[in-house]
């Protein structure tokens, strides 16, 4: 019982899977039709204020994946910044040039990539795996072997996010001084990622181990041992979203 209180402690997390990948789907076409950099930045905005209150993710939590995010979409600004010059030269380097339509299509797309991921991490923060799996086989008939593949991604992101903070607060303690310099710094991140890739590989023995002793697959179709019911909130979230998109479609 206090599992499923603090599981449904926030906004987003009484809708059922379903419903929610109706507005996510909803949501990523309107990021993938808008070309305004300030109606994708008002969606960024509106999707961090939603990551808070709506799926109960700390500041802290926010604005290291942001950054995260960012990381990779700095790189995606900069080559649609320079790869399509229109409009007037603010400057130039060497044989490339800073126009302000190269400006306008690089901050577009940055904030779409940063509007699909922050997207996407909501979903998963606000969604059971346990349930998707059962709302997508027993509504939308999808075979039960690949919703059980899509939820076994819901559920090591955020298992693989927490053993690396773990691995990166032991070796500092271990570590004594902090690194210097880029060559420490390259270093640090190369022994981060190997951690986090010994973990992973762990983690897919050992759910392949269990899948296997549970004869998971040797039969055509499963039982479940619940129902997670489609609620009249959730058919209304879904209508506002489609509702939503097709009249900002034209902005």
């Amino acid at each position: 019982m206090r599992t499923t209180e603090l599981r449904n402690r926030f906004v987003l997390q009484k809708f059922d899977p379903l419903s929610k990948l109706v507005a996510l789907i909803s949501l990523a076409a309107l990021a993938m039709h808008w070309d305004n950099p300030l109606l994708l930045a008002l969606m960024l905005v509106f999707l961090a204020a939603a990551a808070c209150i709506g799926a109960g993710m700390r500041l802290r939590t926010l604005r290291q994946r942001l950054t995260f995010i960012g990381g990779f979409s700095l790189p995606l600004f900069l080559l649609t910044a320079f790869a399509a010059p229109s409009g007037r030269v603010l400057g130039s380097f060497g044989p490339l040039e800073l126009t302000t339509g190269g400006l306008y299509d690089g901050g577009a797309t940055a904030l779409r990539m940063c509007c699909l991921f922050l997207s996407s991490l909501i979903y998963i923060a606000s969604t059971d795996p346990v349930d998707f799996v059962i709302i997508v086989v027993q509504k939308l008939r999808i075979p039960y072997r690949l919703a059980f593949g899509v939820s076994i991604a819901l559920t090591f992101l955020p298992l693989l996010e927490a053993e690396g903070r773990a691995a990166a607060a032991a070796r500092e303690i271990r570590g004594g001084r902090p690194t210097r310099g880029l060559k420490g710094r390259a270093q640090r991140i190369k022994s981060h990622l190997s951690a986090m890739f010994t973990a992973a590989i762990r983690r897919v023995q050992q759910t392949a181990g269990a899948m296997e002793s549970k004869g998971f697959g040797a039969y055509p179709g499963r039982t479940f041992l619940r129902e997670v019911p489609l609620r009249k909130k959730g058919l209304l979230m879904m209508l506002v979203s489609v509702m939503i998109t097709a009249s900002m479609w034209v902005l």
